[in-house]
């Protein structure tokens, strides 16, 4: 489990490798699991949401690197959870990073057909249709969910 999954490109790749090293050599790191890290994925979201503020009443350049610095610090979070499913899971790192990103791409694919279907014109569709959608979308969604865990 010491190696980037081979599907990674390499935007992940070296972050994935460092943090399969911090699992490996990081006293810290290495005895963290999901419990320990919750609080962490808390103070980093609202230093995010802090960051985001200041930037929204401000939008300096010393704004958006402490933004771009809080969204790495969330990401870290994910990256973190994500090394620990693949350790649970036996496997490689960056496997369950992988499985994340292509499911949120599916899901923002599939939650808006108005920009992504084949009925998707070049002019933005009203905000009216693209939330009416969504919602649809989304019910559509939950009610599939239910009849899956009621048929486990």
């Amino acid at each position: 489990m010491d190696e980037p999954a081979a599907e990674e490109d390499t935007s992940t790749r070296h972050v994935v490798a460092a943090m399969a090293t911090l699992r490996r050599r990081c006293p810290w790191s290495s005895r963290q699991d999901h419990r320990s890290l919750e609080k962490y994925a808390r103070e980093e979201t609202e230093e995010l949401i802090e960051a985001l503020e200041d930037f929204t009443a401000a939008p300096t350049s010393a704004h958006r690197a402490a933004v771009v610095e809080e969204l790495g610090d969330v990401f870290y979070q994910v990256l973190f959870h994500s090394a620990l499913l693949d350790e649970s899971g036996g496997h490689e790192y960056g496997h369950s990073l992988g499985t994340i990103i292509d499911g949120l791409e599916e899901k923002l694919i599939r939650r808006h057909p108005l920009a992504f279907g084949e009925d998707a014109g070049e002019e933005m569709a009203a905000l009216e249709d693209v939330e009416r959608e969504y919602r649809r979308i989304k019910a559509e969604e939950k009610t599939a969910r239910r009849r899956e865990d009621g048929n486990r």
